[in-house]
């Protein structure tokens, strides 16, 4: 028998429970009283037991059909099941019986968060919390609701007093940064988890949440120093580690980068993720060969990492390896056949490998999944523009440029095509649309067609513009 699920709880409970399952198998009955029975469904609740949960339930009514304790954990095997309108119907019932009853209101706090009426919720976890039992989670689940209901202030308000309540609430520490973060809230997000951690000094999750602040800040020293407090309280603390390592990285420290992924990986189930992680550090330094032995770790600990098999096939091409490239190519897109990046990525390898004809053909089965990449898009018009297929280009680029983000990457490629075709007329609107993502997508437009420089309408298009916006500033 699996005593894992014992780890965390008195030996008193353990014998119970071991005692109520081999009454169970046997068929048998006996009595318990009331106390122990509620030990027992607990240890089934807490433990998400729910053929357990069921019988000892069922076991309880039996022995004690008219308590009301039972009856409540009737309602939490009710909502176990998400038969959310049974459970509000027998609670309702519980509630005239004993309308002061904690117990009752909290689960109806519970229930009616779960029809998603937030506001009735809020009023029953009010009415929950006039006793002072359990604060910390009862104000923690009013947050919940005012998020539903999009009101952050009082959401934040409300995480903020869960912690007051018990500042070990790590759920609370978390989602009140996930507020700060949504909301844009950098500044007070960073005064309230500086003060924190002065208050509670040995809070890892504090420490942790107060160095994804400095991080979304862009301080990625300071968050380097708040990870490493975090660490230091648990050296178990796998995420911090991870979020050490990406601020080494934005700070372009890469061999601190690497070892925080190592320390990382010693505390973690998913060594195959860091392992990529790492490959991903030393391809970005273009160092094909160091990334690929991790790439390959990765994949030892998970065949099917798709994302560790296209990694690898832009490092062997890379490395002009193009055979191995376009096998781990095809073993990414085995696993996932439909994903655009990988198609695109497969069809570029063939067109640097000299296979134009395969090449063709992968784009052909790329096309139809570019609608929510424009990558892909961008990628035919280059591949196209390579061997000057100049309407080829501008079909893709056409097809791509109405809902896309990356609209300069589009429009200064439309520049080019129509440059090298001589059509004039659209030469001039791709360069105005240009203009319009300010000096910028000038300096772009410039660097991507330095010929433009030299061409004097077009010049006169883009000093045209500049003036304008000068007199627009005086004005």
């Amino acid at each position: 028998m699996n005593t894992d699920r014992f780890k965390n709880y008195k030996d008193d409970v353990k014998q119970l429970v071991l005692g109520f399952e081999a009454m169970q198998r046997r068929g048998d009955s006996r009595y318990y009283d009331v106390e122990d029975l509620e030990t027992i469904i607990d240890f089934y609740l807490d433990t998400s037991d729910g053929d357990m949960l069921e019988k000892s339930v069922r076991y309880g009514e039996k022995l004690f059909p008219s308590s009301n304790e039972i009856r409540l954990r009737r309602v939490h095997l009710l909502c176990f099941k998400e038969r959310y309108k049974e459970a509000y119907k027998l609670l309702k019932q519980l509630e005239r019986i004993e309308p002061d009853d904690t117990d009752v209101l909290y689960a109806l706090g519970v229930v009616y968060s779960a029809l998603e009426q937030p506001r009735k919720a809020i009023q029953y976890y009010h009415k929950a919390a006039a006793d002072g039992y359990e604060l910390g989670i009862i104000y923690g689940n009013i947050a919940d609701e005012y998020l539903k209901m999009d009101q952050r202030a009082e959401a934040r308000n409300y995480y903020r007093k869960a912690l007051k309540a018990n500042p070990d609430d790590e759920r609370a520490l978390y989602e009140l940064a996930n507020c700060y973060d949504d909301d844009g809230l950098i500044d007070k997000w960073i005064h309230f988890y500086s003060r924190f951690v002065q208050e509670y000094p040995y809070s890892k999750v504090g420490w942790f949440c107060l160095g994804e602040a400095y991080a979304a800040e862009g301080l990625y020293e300071k968050a380097i120093d708040a990870y490493q407090y975090a660490t230091a309280i648990d050296a178990e603390f796998y995420y911090a580690y991870m979020q050490l390592a990406s601020c080494y990285n934005s700070l372009g420290d890469s061999n601190n980068a690497v070892a925080a992924l190592h320390d990382a990986c010693k505390h973690t189930q998913d060594k195959a993720y860091v392992y990529f992680r790492i490959g991903e550090v030393f391809r970005f330094q273009n160092n094909a060969v160091t990334a690929n032995i991790y790439y390959q770790k990765a994949l030892k600990e998970d065949p099917l990492y798709a994302e560790a098999w296209h990694a690898m096939s832009t490092c062997y091409a890379f490395l002009r390896s193009y055979s191995a490239a376009i096998d781990a190519a095809k073993r990414a897109l085995k696993i996932d056949p439909e994903s655009p990046l990988f198609l695109t990525t497969l069809a570029m390898i063939y067109c640097d490998s000299g296979d134009t004809e395969n090449a063709d053909r992968i784009f052909e089965c790329a096309k139809p999944y570019f609608a929510d990449f424009e990558q892909g898009w961008l990628a035919l018009a280059d591949y196209n523009i390579i061997f000057n297929r100049y309407d080829d280009a501008i079909e893709a680029l056409n097809q791509g440029l109405p809902d896309c983000e990356l609209v300069l990457e589009f429009n200064k490629r439309l520049a080019y095509c129509y440059y090298a075709t001589g059509r004039r007329n659209m030469l001039y609107n791709a360069v105005r649309a240009c203009l319009m993502e300010g000096d910028d997508g000038v300096k772009d437009l410039l660097e991507f067609v330095p010929e433009l420089g030299q061409d004097l309408e077009v010049m006169n298009i883009i000093n045209s513009h500049h003036n304008d916006d000068k007199t627009n500033e005086d004005v």
